[in-house]
């Protein structure tokens, strides 16, 4: 079965991905700040995995499955939204996926410091 994809508003929503809604099957416009709540949970599962020196050296960086998945999404609606042709308007949200971002952003500065 083809889900056709919903209208999104690029302020509000993501562009490089949907939400997936079961009984009945469909797709939704997955919000913004929708995304940062549920990657929360995923960056804890991996926390473990994540403390700094895990690796075991200084030249290497080691991150979980969870953070790495998380940092992708991120760079995907990056790209998205930077491909030419692409309009967005100034993004309204409660500021939580610009949290979590800036928030991943500072500890891999950490990590290669």
């Amino acid at each position: 079965m083809t889900m056709s994809p919903p209208e999104r508003d690029p302020a509000r929503h993501w562009l490089s991905r949907f939400a997936v809604e079961r009984y009945p099957d469909r797709l939704r416009p997955e919000p913004l700040d929708e995304y940062a709540a549920d990657a929360r949970p995923a960056l804890t599962a991996g926390a473990a995995i994540d403390e700094p020196g895990a690796s075991g050296s200084r030249d290497i960086v080691a991150i979980s499955i969870q953070r790495a998945g998380v940092i992708a999404d991120l760079l995907d609606e990056l790209a998205e939204r930077l491909r030419p042709g692409v309009e967005t308007r100034p993004i309204r949200s409660a500021g939580d996926l610009s949290g979590l971002a800036r928030e991943l952003a500072e500890d891999m500065y950490r990590r290669a410091t």
